[in-house]
């Protein structure tokens, strides 16, 4: 008897676990509303991955690289692009270097004055170079300045000239560039000597402005923190 009634209430556990099993394994289907505000959670997950961080990742960029007001952005060819304006005029000019880069380069204050003064004289630029460079970046430096002093983008708008230093040793083929020191300089005259030296550095003797640059590869680096300089983004 007692054998039996064990059988029994062995068979009789079994059977109340198989149950449990089975209500267990069953999922309850979701209602109307919860799969409607999960369709909702979906679609603002979907709005904010599509529109909202997107623009704030395009935010934060654009903070990160905007310098003393002027947002720059930097394009696939390299170059950092930020918009002069020159009247109702916007302009998209490039730079091989964001300012950031440049504020170990000291510039004389205040030499942006002797531009205007060389504009509203209605003066001339000849950026003089050592023509026995032997390194084209020298020319690089050059077209730096003379796209903003000139009238690429007419924001100074003075005429500005190539020059040499000195005579080239090869003399064999005639350039007909004329030789400018810093002697002719006077007030309707600017002449910006480019040059190699011990540091980086932008300064001036009256009417004559002296970029001084480590390598030729910093040439352009004082080159464009001059400019900068001369268009009111760096000081």
């Amino acid at each position: 008897m007692r054998a039996k009634k064990s059988a029994g209430k062995e068979k009789e556990k079994k059977m109340v676990r198989k149950k449990m099993k089975m209500t267990t394994g069953k999922k309850k289907p979701l209602s109307s509303t919860a799969k409607f505000i999960i369709f909702c959670g979906l679609l603002v997950v979907l709005f904010l991955s599509i529109i909202i961080i997107p623009s704030l990742v395009r935010k934060a960029r654009l903070e990160k690289y905007k310098y003393n007001n002027f947002e720059f952005v930097k394009k696939k060819d390299g170059f950092w692009y930020t918009i002069v304006q020159k009247g109702a005029q916007p302009y998209w000019i490039p730079f091989y270097y964001h300012p950031s880069e440049l504020e170990d380069i000291p510039v004389e204050p205040g030499l942006r004055d002797k531009f205007f003064m060389i504009r509203d004289n209605n003066g001339s630029i000849y950026i003089t170079i050592d023509p026995d460079a032997g390194n084209n970046t020298i020319v690089i430096a050059g077209v730096e300045i003379s796209r903003i002093t000139g009238s690429r983008y007419d924001l100074l708008g003075v005429p500005t000239h190539s020059a040499f230093i000195k005579p080239p040793r090869e003399t064999a083929t005639e350039t007909g560039t004329p030789i400018v020191t810093c002697k002719y300089a006077n007030n309707r005259t600017m002449v910006i000597w480019i040059t190699l030296s011990d540091k980086n550095v932008a300064y001036s003797y009256g009417y004559c402005v002296i970029l001084e640059a480590r390598t030729y590869n910093d040439m352009v680096r004082v080159a464009d923190r001059t400019m900068y300089h001369l268009l009111g983004i760096m000081s």
